[in-house]
């Protein structure tokens, strides 16, 4: 296993300071030497800005979702789940929905705790190479994330982001990947391809470390990707008839 340290905080921190252009040009009519300036200098511009934004890293803030952090602590307590900056423990027992919709490959680095920096991009575009990122002065690491949503229990209607970038927790979404892929190949899912899982944890013996804990996705059951289905009213009591009296 990797020895790198999991990342507690996913904040986005975004300055927008863009220039804006202003034409006062005159303008000629139509076949004048102002007209095809015009049209010269838009090109040139537009050459200017294809070049420019092929140089901003988007990933870095794309791979950024704004939500809770799920993070798999294997030192604590025998290996730990845990989401946002309180570190609040996941109910034993509770449903998970993971939106397939946001599987994300990539590579971090770390100062220590600190994120220096990030790349992630989804799994629909080609996976940022390791030896392509540029040099922080810190090492690279691969990364995997996918969102989850709560849909059972105390937590239910929480929303977070798992992020991974150890062997272990990187396997528990690459084999999420493969389920949600072999499903669609399947052809018998009948629009249900969310994994519902359970967050549990298993652990190996390692030569050096003992027993090293690693987070585990259950997958138990599956939804649809508009949320689960709605469960039945239940049935009304049947209405007692009234008796008839007998006769005499």
């Amino acid at each position: 296993m990797k020895n790198v340290r999991d990342h507690d905080r996913d904040s986005d921190h975004a300055n927008d300071n863009g220039d804006y252009a202003n034409d006062n040009g005159e303008h000629e009519k139509p076949g004048g030497k102002q007209v095809a300036s015009a049209a010269g200098g838009a090109l040139t511009s537009l050459a200017a800005l294809q070049t420019a934004l092929a140089n901003v890293n988007t990933a870095a803030i794309i791979g950024r979702s704004g939500l809770p952090m799920l993070l798999f602590k294997s030192r604590e307590d025998s290996g730990t789940w845990g989401f946002g900056q309180r570190r609040t423990i996941p109910e034993e027992g509770s449903r998970w929905a993971v939106n397939p919709l946001t599987f994300k490959y990539g590579a971090i680095c770390f100062n220590g705790n600190k994120v220096v920096d990030e790349c992630l991009v989804s799994v629909s575009q080609p996976k940022p190479m390791i030896t392509e990122m540029p040099d922080t002065g810190f090492p690279w690491t691969e990364e995997w994330a996918v969102n989850l949503k709560c849909i059972s229990g105390t937590d239910a209607g929480v929303e977070v982001v798992f992020k991974a970038n150890t062997d272990g927790g990187i396997k528990a979404i690459v084999l999420m990947v493969d389920l949600v892929r072999d499903r669609l190949n399947s052809g018998q899912h009948d629009d249900k391809i969310a994994p519902i899982v359970l967050l549990e944890k298993d652990s190996y013996p390692h030569p050096k470390y003992g027993k090293v804990w690693f987070p585990v996705l259950n997958n138990v059951d599956w939804m649809s990707l508009n949320g689960p289905a709605p469960t039945p009213a239940p049935e009304p009591p049947p209405v007692e008839q009234p008796r008839r009296r007998r006769v005499a």
